[in-house]
């Protein structure tokens, strides 16, 4: 049988090398061309490109963010599970906690959602570590936690200001600082607040310091049933 090559007449045979040599003539390599070309050359080629201009103190103040969030969700969790504990027993205040614990982990991932939107890592790997070092207070009651829920808070709308601050002037990033005003500064007042009107409540029902522990027990008992 005739070989197809033998019965084409236009056909010239080339090594691997005049087959690569040749392509270099037709146009803009391809890419799997271009290693060879930059040995060649002794250029080394640019792979990664930069289609994002979010800035490095931006995106490293947002790692930091990014761990408060977390921290905060697992300073919850604790107070939840102290509050759940069978001779603690606050249902209401369990409740509340867990919520407020799984709000701060969804925070965390929508910036980090962000983050990678924005073409950047999520985190800082040399440096990402969330603290669990907290404990709850032996003496632990609903007030003071929701005291404590007030001040962590307070600690997390700062944090979000700071990172606005980084964000915003020279860097001119509009839509980061956007983003965080009305998706996250916007509910930090709004649980501030939720929590400054459950502590005032609370203060009214469980009376000064020096009241019977009896009646600051019930007060509790009762606020955890109907305003939790």
């Amino acid at each position: 049988m005739t070989s197809l090559v033998s019965r084409d007449k236009s056909y010239q045979y080339r090594t691997p090398r005049e087959v690569e040599a040749k392509q270099y003539t037709f146009g803009k390599p391809t890419r799997l061309q271009e290693p060879a070309m930059a040995q060649q050359t002794g250029v080394e080629l640019e792979r990664e490109y930069v289609w994002d201009d979010l800035h490095r103190s931006c995106v490293d103040a947002l790692h930091g963010q990014i761990k408060k969030e977390f921290d905060a969700s697992i300073v919850y969790l604790k107070y939840a599970a102290y509050f759940a504990q069978e001779k603690i027993n606050l249902p209401g205040f369990e409740k509340f906690f867990f919520h407020a614990a799984g709000e701060e982990r969804e925070h965390g991932i929508k910036l980090i959602e962000y983050a990678l939107m924005r073409g950047k890592e999520p985190v800082n790997k040399n440096t990402f570590q969330l603290d669990y070092s907290y404990k709850v207070p032996a003496a632990t009651n609903g007030l003071s936690a929701l005291e404590d829920a007030l001040k962590k808070e307070q600690e997390v709308t700062l944090s979000i200001r700071n990172l606005i601050k980084v964000c915003e002037g020279d860097k001119n990033d509009y839509h980061l600082v956007d983003y965080l005003t009305g998706e996250y500064l916007d509910e930090q007042h709004k649980g501030q607040r939720e929590l400054a009107e459950k502590i005032a409540t609370l203060r009214k029902m469980t009376g000064s310091d020096d009241a019977p522990k009896e009646g600051r027990k019930l007060a509790e008992f009762l606020f955890d049933k109907n305003h939790m």
